[in-house]
């Protein structure tokens, strides 16, 4: 089994949001991605998806965007990102052809734990911006603490967050043994930089879509 990784799909069939707006490079971006997988992923393999998956607000609108994450190859495991409004962060996707978190294989062996994330505070921030922030932050590692534990027994742990992982987290994450963490969020029209792959230990793998051509990359075979 391989396991692969790719983000930020940005979906809008019901409501079409043509995302050519922000660079040629997105022109038909769902075709690229859909031939891409098509070409490398397998039936049994893992794809694992960090968020960012719909611009639909409304549960009813990412109907069509569901049905064709669904129809791609692999076993689909998605978490939410910041623009999955459709997505209720405390309920089960509940889509026939994707999970969400937490997810254990057939075999026990691999669990995905995700949760959205959140950014840290900054000096920039009033009193009141960096209390919010806080408990935001605070919510989402919760979150992410009882997903992890409904994994302990898997011998490969892997976190999905869709916002680059903060500081925040580690504690948590290296406590919980996990070895890979996928992120997206930081497309190539961002001024902030991608961090390096190596964070507290944890391999930490930005699978924006755009970042990656369009194409799954492969994390692990297992």
């Amino acid at each position: 089994m391989r396991i692969w990784g790719l983000s930020d799909t940005h979906l809008s069939f019901a409501h079409p949001k043509p995302m050519d707006i922000f660079g040629e490079h997105w022109r038909d971006h769902p075709d690229k991605i859909a031939r891409a997988c098509a070409a490398v992923v397998e039936p049994d393999d893992l794809l694992l998806m960090p968020g960012d998956l719909s611009w639909a607000m409304k549960r009813h609108e990412a109907t069509l965007d569901l049905e064709w994450l669904a129809a791609l190859p692999g076993i689909k495991i998605l978490s939410k990102g910041n623009h999955d409004y459709w997505w209720d962060s405390d309920k089960p996707l509940g889509f026939d052809g994707l999970h969400d978190t937490p997810f254990i294989s057939a075999d026990g062996r691999v669990g995905v734990a995700g949760t959205r994330g959140w950014t840290s505070s900054t000096p920039q921030m009033s009193d009141e911006e960096r209390k919010q922030c806080g408990k935001i932050v605070a919510r989402e590692v919760s979150r992410l603490t009882k997903r992890l534990a409904a994994i302990e027994a898997c011998p490969i742990k892997i976190a999905l967050i869709h916002y680059p992982p903060i500081d925040e987290f580690a504690d948590l994450l290296t406590s919980a043994g996990v070895s890979t963490l996928l992120y997206g969020h930081l497309h190539l029209t961002t001024s902030d930089n991608v961090p390096p792959e190596e964070w507290h230990g944890i391999k930490s793998i930005c699978v924006a879509c755009d970042r990656i051509d369009f194409r799954p990359r492969l994390i692990a075979t297992v």
